[in-house]
């Protein structure tokens, strides 16, 4: 039953009906109030009915003062007669028949707001009465706030935010909170039960105890939905069979899920609890409940067919599968980036399957990639969609997401699996790096297979539109960007950049591959980012010690600086420093200095970089009036897992200069350990014979330098093939 009207309104027809049936011309209407209550709701119903209203504010006798001609109510704001107070309060006598006298309080007068001779609606009144003043309180605030909006309650709305405090609905009450602060008497205990059976949860009718009717309330909201999803009814109880009404229906613990702001308790309890285990066994393919993000029991044998696809190399279906099921527990995002009906992308639950899926499509990467067999190493490894850059990228995130598993409960079955897949896929990816170390070993002794690509030190010949003295640029020359560093850095980009205010300067950004310098290490590679023509960029042999040079003299730090600043540039590592210049130069080395520290958490501190990078960037765009601007790198590193045993290989005898991935001398050959880099390979600018090393897990010894896990210098695309960013105005 709805009520019919709102309170304001019931008090206009309560007054209205006095002043109609008053002998006076000047009717008054004496209104008494138990707990001042009403005030507002008397005020407007004056307001509306164009009377003179009083108020007493400290006793009734005020209201005889100052008297007005007219119809009139006059408001007390107390019981007409009070126990505690001394004296009578009835001194209005007279007014029987000049008006009337009204004693009603707002429980009183949500019983009018029903209609007369509604026997629920005084069963209601019966059920807000407290002698408890707050929880009297609470039931007031209820009423009026209910009675005096829009939209009207019914009865039984009414009713269940009594009883449970505030909710309208009583299935979410027992839901999200158990049986709560609700009284455990004999009567409140009835009034959750009549509740809860005329909401359709006729497994608590049988309950006598709060403990019961809170465990039957959960088991029956989890038999919803799995009958919801498509299990059969006919395998739960009768009374646990939740009619379900059609698809666009939500189960009450999802409908739940869409406006709690506690997704992770319920996630603990509807997720780490096994509820219906012998209907799930009784499932014939599970994963037809995938959508059903409750109960243990499901959840359990979910992961186990999954683990068991992993296990027989089932990697697309595994992806897919684990996709699914992250996407049920992820909900949907609104507006306002809050997660709706489910738990969100920061519970535990979630980020396992999201672990899941990446670990799935990380061994399918690892299984295919070199399936298409070639000699073309640069795109293989830097396609945009289909490099093998992805399978870095998707190392260093599984290292960076951590172990999510660690936060649920210990009988889940990814707690024991999750890591012994990580440490395979770590150990698989060691594999792929030495199969990718070999590929470029037998494409460039097949012959010269870098002649056609972009090389580093041809960057400010090539770049020379975009460099032009009239324009104002920034170069961004960041020490060992990685070409997956480098590409994550440029969707940051890309995303901070779209964020911008409409009247702030557009930008494009685009990414071309550039191939670093080799030996791809800082001394050779930054050498080749400083101005010069193509033909005046060496690297030779000098004394016997591999330089960098340009028109024949070293490149040094000190040079490399001279260089820029002779062709207009100002060369800072500040972040607020030279930047008032219309062509800054920034150079900045902390990532390799990150990894020459061997720093624990090392992929984690790579992708916090990648972010402070993209924030110190997308900031200057947006301060300055750059018309272009460039990130650069010199080279890029090999990564190697935690477990991985690197070999320290002794330097051949003819060396006569060498660094950990290379070495070099007049005499070095084909018989020196690597590949060996001379004039038949037709770099262009390599003066001299190297060897550099492609296996991951040997490097030259070279004393006081703790590189267990993180070098460069060598020949596997990880270090020498590289992602140039270009940022343009307009």
């Amino acid at each position: 039953m709805q009520a019919n009207q709102t309170l304001p309104d019931a008090a206009k027809d309560t007054i209205r009906s006095k002043f109609d049936r008053a002998e006076s011309s000047d009717p008054i209407v004496l209104w008494w109030d138990d707990g001042s209550y009403l005030e507002d709701i008397i005020e407007q119903a004056c307001a509306d009915l164009g009377v003179e209203l009083k108020v007493a504010e400290k006793t009734p006798l005020e209201l005889r003062a100052d008297p007005v001609d007219g119809e009139q109510v006059w408001y007390v704001p107390h019981v007409k007669k009070r126990e505690d107070a001394e004296g009578d309060y009835d001194w209005f006598r007279d007014i029987e028949h000049t008006g009337g006298e009204v004693e009603m309080s707002i429980e009183d007068l949500t019983v009018h707001a029903f209609g007369r001779g509604q026997l629920d609606a005084w069963e209601l009144k019966t059920a807000t009465q407290a002698d408890d003043p707050a929880k009297r309180r609470e039931i007031v605030r209820i009423l009026h706030d209910q009675l005096t909006g829009g939209q009207l309650p019914t009865l039984e709305q009414l009713r269940t935010q009594i009883v449970t405090g505030g909710y309208t609905d009583p299935v979410a009450f027992v839901l999200e909170n158990g049986w709560g602060d609700i009284k455990d008497s004999l009567n409140t205990i009835e009034q959750m039960q009549d509740l809860l059976t005329s909401e359709g949860v006729d497994a608590v009718a049988s309950e006598d105890e709060p403990v019961g009717i809170v465990a039957a309330t959960r088991r029956w909201a989890v038999a919803e939905w799995l009958i919801h999803a498509g299990a059969d009814a006919e395998h739960f109880p009768i009374e646990f069979r939740a009619e379900t009404a059609g698809a666009h229906d939500l189960p009450e613990l999802k409908s739940l899920l869409n406006n709690t702001t506690s997704s992770d308790l319920l996630a603990d309890r509807y997720l780490g609890e096994a509820i219906w285990p012998n209907v799930i066994a009784d499932v014939d393919d599970p994963w037809e409940l995938a959508d059903c993000i409750v109960d243990s029991a499901l959840e359990r044998r979910l992961w186990e067919e999954w683990h068991a696809s992993f296990d027989a190399g089932d990697y697309e279906e595994c992806l897919a599968r684990a996709e699914e099921r992250y996407d049920a527990l992820l909900g949907s995002e609104d507006f306002r980036g809050t997660y709706r009906g489910a738990y969100g992308p920061d519970s535990p639950w979630t980020q396992t399957w999201e672990q899941a899926a990446d670990i799935a499509r990380l061994a399918h990467q690892l299984e295919t990639w070199d399936e298409s067999a070639t000699d073309d190493v640069v795109s293989l490894y830097a396609d945009p969609d289909d490099g093998t850059w992805q399978i870095d990228n998707a190392v260093l995130n599984l290292v960076v997401a951590g172990e999510p598993e660690s936060d649920l409960p210990d009988d889940h079955p990814a707690t024991a699996a999750l890591d012994d897949l990580r440490t395979q896929l770590q150990s698989e990816y060691i594999e792929y790096l030495e199969d990718l170390g070999d590929l470029v070993t037998e494409t460039v002794e097949a012959g010269a297979p870098f002649v056609d690509e972009d090389h580093s030190y041809q960057f400010f010949t090539k770049e020379s539109a975009g460099l032009e003295s009239g324009q104002t640029v920034a170069l961004f020359v960041i020490d060992a960007l990685r070409l997956d560093l480098a590409r994550r850095l440029a969707d940051e980009l890309r995303d901070y950049v779209a964020t911008l205010p409409a009247d702030a300067p557009e930008f494009a950004i685009d990414e071309d591959v550039w191939l670093g310098t080799l030996p791809s290490e800082t001394e050779f590679g930054k050498a080749a980012l400083t101005p010069g023509e193509i033909q005046m960029f060496d690297v030779s042999l000098v004394d016997g010690e591999l330089q960098p040079l340009r028109n024949n003299r070293r490149v040094t730090t000190n040079r490399r600086e001279s260089l820029l600043n002779g062709d207009g540039w100002t060369v800072t590592r500040e972040e607020d420093d030279g930047w008032q210049s219309t062509r800054v130069a920034y150079f900045k080395n902390d990532i390799d200095d990150i990894g020459e520290k061997e720093l624990s958490d090392l992929e984690a501190m790579l992708a916090r970089r990648v972010d402070s990078l993209a924030e110190f960037i997308g900031t200057k765009l947006e301060q300055g009036e750059w018309d272009q601007a460039y990130v650069l790198t010199d080279h890029g590193f090999v990564l190697l897992p935690d477990n991985a045993s690197p070999e320290k290989i002794s330097r051949p005898p003819e060396t006569s200069d060498s660094g950990r991935r290379w070495v070099a001398g007049k005499d070095v050959d084909e018989d020196s350990p690597g590949v060996i880099l001379d004039s038949s390979t037709r770099l262009g600018y390599l003066d001299a014979n190297v060897s550099v090393l492609a296996s991951p897990l040997k490097r030259f010894k070279k004393q006081g330098l703790g590189d267990a896990r993180f070098y460069h210098g060598g020949l596997l695309p990880q270090e020498f093939v590289l992602d140039f960013i270009s940022i343009t105005q307009g």
